[in-house]
């Protein structure tokens, strides 16, 4: 499976001052060089063209970054100011992110010492189930 095209947009919050969008997988965020297909900014200026703002170097004011690989919400700022507020919120660590890793193997699959000391979790535990 390969990332996302760029009209798979999706949207998980919108306002006056951010964007909040689901990054795909194996999806760069930015790009210079316009012939590394798909990024995110790619599908944000298809979906959203009067959004970008050209005194920017990407078009969009990202407000964090995501790795290539990880999947999840990344937020844009549309304005200067909420672009500052996002940057000071970061700064003084009032944002926490989180992750979810999802296993392919089950419980029966691996050792009870692997599973407790991996997940905090007992065997007696069912599967499937997130443990923190």
């Amino acid at each position: 499976m390969e990332a996302g095209p760029v009209e798979s947009l999706s949207v998980v919050y919108q306002s006056q001052d951010f964007l909040v969008v689901n990054k795909h997988w194996d999806l760069r965020i930015d790009s210079r060089m316009w012939r590394e297909t798909p990024t995110l900014q790619k599908q944000l200026r298809l979906r959203f063209p009067e959004l970008a703002d050209p005194d920017t170097y990407y078009g969009f004011r990202f407000c964090h970054q995501l790795d290539f690989s990880t999947s999840g919400a990344l937020c844009v700022a549309l304005n200067k100011a909420a672009a500052g507020s996002a940057y000071k919120c970061f700064k003084e660590r009032r944002v926490t992110k989180a992750y979810l890793a999802l296993a392919v193997r089950t419980q029966s699959q691996v050792s009870p010492s692997w599973w407790s000391w991996n997940t905090g979790c007992t065997r007696a535990t069912p599967s499937p189930k997130c443990c923190c």
